[in-house]
């Protein structure tokens, strides 16, 4: 590795699978969230018992963090709750913006009142449809689909006004 480059840091830990409620999870030693370098919600990447993984760390308080396998790293990766982990993660830099299906895309430029209410939606709701959108493999689906998110959207009411009804 040359001087320039910048290797990415991996910070590794291994913990046993319990449950927050019913949601599986581990608590990330202090020193991984030292070593990730942020605070708050951390997006990662990196590995549960060698499967690759893609996730965010939660904030649980005092600088300290929790990341929670969820079902389908669980499966991938063949472990339960109970089952101790090995778990390396590197801070993630990568988009995880969902990409807006061409024919959305045009759905909304065609209808210039749902193209507005999708735009005040939340960034958090917005990328939910889109990624159900793109999950949608078969055209008639997502075309389906598209005309009952647009009517959807079409019987929003603007937030101002949602106080008065």
């Amino acid at each position: 590795m040359s001087a320039g480059q910048k290797k990415k840091e991996s910070c590794d830990f291994s913990a046993i699978i319990g449950k927050v409620g019913v949601n599986p999870c581990v608590d990330v030693p202090e020193s991984v969230s030292s070593c990730l370098k942020e605070s708050g919600y951390i997006p990662v990447a990196g590995a549960l018992n060698g499967f690759p993984i893609r996730a965010t760390l939660v904030p649980i308080g005092n600088g300290r963090h929790r990341l929670y396998v969820n079902a389908e790293m669980r499966k991938r990766a063949g472990v339960a709750v109970g089952d101790l982990i090995h778990v390396a993660l590197a801070l993630d830099t990568k988009s995880r913006d969902a990409p807006m299906p061409k024919a959305f895309a045009a759905a909304l430029e065609s209808n210039e009142k749902a193209k507005a209410a999708f735009e005040k939606l939340s960034s958090s709701r917005k990328k939910e449809i889109l990624v159900y959108l793109n999950f949608l493999k078969k055209p008639e689906t997502l075309k389906r689909n598209i005309a009952q998110v647009i009517s959807i959207l079409l019987k929003q009411e603007p937030a101002s006004n949602s106080k008065n009804h």
